[in-house]
């Protein structure tokens, strides 16, 4: 079994890359990743950003795009080639709050067609959850029927931890019932905040926060038992926000995961 490279994610950096990408890349190769993760570098021109990644040793090995991007597919088709990626990752499926489980319904048959696409130009085409997929619809969460309604062939999950924790689930049973299905994990770790006992179901957004890995409770080790077999190409570690500074939080996280976990 190969041990997934990991990258991290640069939303750490709170938009500093868009105006010192070098300096960036510089506390992220010092903090010892593999590669990164983040939206369009260098003002989206992917060979300008691939040329800056590679004089750093790395890749951006996923685009991380939104729903509203779906419609410029083959611009981000054209920027991961560029920047040497395996996944083009979407989040959002739409208005769901207006339009409910018929809104994933309706993004299923756009994400088969982006997955298509995706695939055809050697990438993987992913979706990533936050915690309101785990809203029900007459007995089933709105990430339940994405899943049901997408070719496990042509979209792959980016699951994020941290958001499936923060929706009332265990990540660790939930990427054993759905590990045929994983392209690659965020890795995220959550400090419960809220008041005791704690509620069942879907945490408020004040309930919680974000924290280097392991300084909360989410069970890295018995997810890292789930993945191992897998043999994926990579594992991104991503923090929302940090009360240390950037790079020094993507250090401690990152000597976290080898120390602890060996990767």
């Amino acid at each position: 079994m190969a041990t997934p490279q990991v990258a991290c994610h640069l939303i750490v950096f709170r938009g500093r890359q868009d105006e010192d990408l070098v300096g960036v890349l510089r506390e992220v190769q010092a903090a010892g990743f593999a590669g990164v993760e983040g939206g369009r570098l260098a003002g989206g021109d992917g060979p300008v950003a691939g040329r800056i990644l590679r004089d750093h040793g790395f890749v951006q090995c996923s685009l991380s795009t939104g729903f509203n991007d779906i419609d410029r597919l083959d611009d981000s088709i054209a920027y991961a080639q560029a920047v040497g990626g395996s996944f083009v990752m979407l989040s959002g499926v739409g208005d769901h709050e207006r339009d409910g489980i018929r809104a994933y319904e309706t993004a299923a048959v756009t994400f088969n067609r982006a997955g298509e696409r995706c695939n055809a130009a050697g990438l993987t085409f992913c979706y990533h959850n936050h915690s309101w997929e785990f809203q029900k619809y007459n007995g089933i969460t709105g990430l339940e029927r994405l899943y049901e309604l997408t070719d496990p062939a042509l979209v792959k999950a980016c699951i994020d931890v941290f958001w499936v924790r923060h929706g009332g689930r265990d990540p660790v049973s939930f990427l054993e019932r759905y590990r045929e299905r994983v392209g690659y994990v965020h890795l995220k770790d959550l400090q419960y905040l809220g008041a005791e006992p704690r509620p069942a179901g879907v945490l408020s957004r004040d309930d919680a926060e974000f924290v280097e890995l392991g300084s909360g409770e989410v069970d890295f080790p018995g997810i890292w038992e789930v993945l191992r077999p897998l043999d994926l190409p990579w594992l991104v570690y991503e923090q929302d926000r940090s009360s240390l500074p950037p790079g020094e939080a993507a250090a401690v996280s990152r000597r976290y995961l080898r120390e602890r976990l060996g990767l």
